[in-house]
């Protein structure tokens, strides 16, 4: 009787000591991924409806590190809001560009 009262306060504290570790990792990475960021806009030539801002917002969100991407077909713009490190200026570009519109370059 006694050994199965320690056996089991045993097994508890192996079980918590393993939680506790777990716990700890997950806090570490958590720690460790810093992310920035930042706000991107993007003038587009070519868009007249919402199909357009919707093909445009698509690729866009496939691009690395996009957050979030609102399109505008009124406006003429995209803005998109992306980690900075992960971020690659001519991707986004590029996938606009892939989806049938142009960028214009701002001087």
């Amino acid at each position: 009787m006694f050994a199965n009262k320690y056996l089991s306060i045993g097994c508890l504290s192996v079980v918590s000591i393993i939680f506790v570790i777990a716990m700890n990792i997950s806090f570490v990475n958590a720690q460790g991924e810093q992310e920035e960021i930042e706000e991107v806009v993007l003038s587009i030539k070519g868009m007249t409806c919402e199909k357009c801002e919707a093909a445009i917002k698509s690729a866009l969100l496939n691009c690395n590190g996009v957050k979030d991407a609102k399109v505008s077909y009124k406006e003429a713009n995209a803005v998109i809001k992306a980690d900075a490190y992960e971020t690659d200026y001519d991707e986004l570009i590029e996938a606009v560009e892939s989806a049938g519109f142009s960028v214009v370059e701002e001087e």
